[in-house]
């Protein structure tokens, strides 16, 4: 099935690539639609795959398997993010699986054809390396904190993350514990107390909708 056309070309003009409308149509008239239920693997972690997938809606999410067998989150994707841009590249498996967390639908493109889009307009090459090199940069980011933090630290430093990178450094929804946990690898436990001591201290408010840290100083001097 094609991909729809105006939402398509609305996230490549906008939230993906940034090209004109114009360069929007035509790269969007070039992909597939492919629905993924919640809980559906999008890509896997022992398969070959051969597309490049625009998430167009819902919420998509890399796990790997560490060497002890927890199940690591390692980065989550929204709408008008990139999936599987690193297969064009290195054609290994990847050890990791892309899953979808809630309903979500994506535009695929086979990887000759985005290869082409890539060699043709500048605006989808540029686009990848700017979230290559972003993703190298969050990667090395959560390494250095594993070495250097301990639990709380990393707790701290993600809910800060977070809330800086929501709206009036609100958290919308409220993260899940057991989520959250698998982001800073830790536990769910350890994550729940971390969280009710900052809620006891002031440092951050929530209900069953949203967290906001009101005293984001004093959260950032607990992460060290």
């Amino acid at each position: 099935m094609d991909a729809p056309p105006d939402t398509a070309a609305r996230i490549v003009t906008g939230e993906a690539f940034a090209c004109n409308p114009e360069t929007a149509a035509v790269i969007a008239a070039r992909a597939r639609l492919r629905d993924h239920p919640a809980h559906s693997v999008i890509i896997g972690i022992d398969h070959h795959h051969d597309h490049v997938h625009l998430l167009l809606d819902g919420q998509a999410r890399m796990m790997a398997f560490a060497i002890d067998g927890r199940l690591v989150a390692i980065e989550d994707f929204a709408r008008g993010d990139l999936l599987g841009e690193a297969h064009l590249f290195d054609p290994a498996a990847p050890g990791h699986e892309i899953g979808a967390v809630t309903r979500s639908s994506s535009a695929a493109f086979g990887q000759a054809v985005f290869l082409d889009l890539m060699t043709n307009y500048s605006c989808v090459a540029l686009a990848v390396s700017r979230r290559l090199v972003a993703r190298l940069s969050r990667i090395t980011q959560r390494m250095v904190e594993g070495a250097t933090l301990s639990a709380n630290g990393r707790i701290h430093a993600e809910l800060l993350r977070q809330a800086q990178a929501g709206t009036d450094l609100t958290i919308r929804p409220a993260p899940v514990l057991a989520q959250f946990a698998l982001h800073v690898q830790s536990t769910r436990e350890t994550v729940s107390r971390a969280i009710n001591a900052l809620e006891k201290r002031g440092i951050i408010v929530r209900d069953e909708t949203a967290l906001r840290v009101v005293a984001p100083h004093r959260l950032e001097e607990l992460i060290f």
